[in-house]
């Protein structure tokens, strides 16, 4: 999927995160986590509904759960051009392990409270 351009500032400094990464292991079984995504703009970024879409596609793919922040980086880096561009994927635990996979360049992601949950 090709996620459609937006201009904007070069130099600006963007990071998404989206709660509702879900997709297939080879096994069968669903994979949910949280997506991360941070790059340096250069002169561009993505439309942000193609980018939800995008993520929602990925339920339709049958993935290694180690290939998903590749996977990601690939579909980003053929849309714009960026600086600086990576990925991080938290997954949630399964079987008692919980597993981070990144790609590309390295960033500590900024993890927001869910301000909408219930307690």
């Amino acid at each position: 999927m090709q996620l459609r351009k937006v201009p904007l500032q070069e130099g600006s400094v963007l990071e998404y995160s989206s709660k509702e990464l879900l997709f297939l292991g080879h096994s069968g079984q669903p994979y949910r986590g949280t997506l991360y995504v941070k790059f340096l703009s250069s002169g561009e970024s993505f439309d942000m509904r193609d980018f939800k879409h995008y993520i929602t596609s990925l339920r339709e793919k049958t993935l290694y759960s180690e290939d998903i922040a590749h996977e990601i980086f690939q579909t980003i880096a053929a849309s714009i051009q960026t600086l600086n561009l990576g990925v991080v994927v938290d997954l949630s635990g399964r079987g008692g392990i919980q597993q981070r996979v990144s790609f590309g360049a390295l960033f500590v992601p900024v993890v927001k409270a869910n301000i909408f949950q219930i307690n």
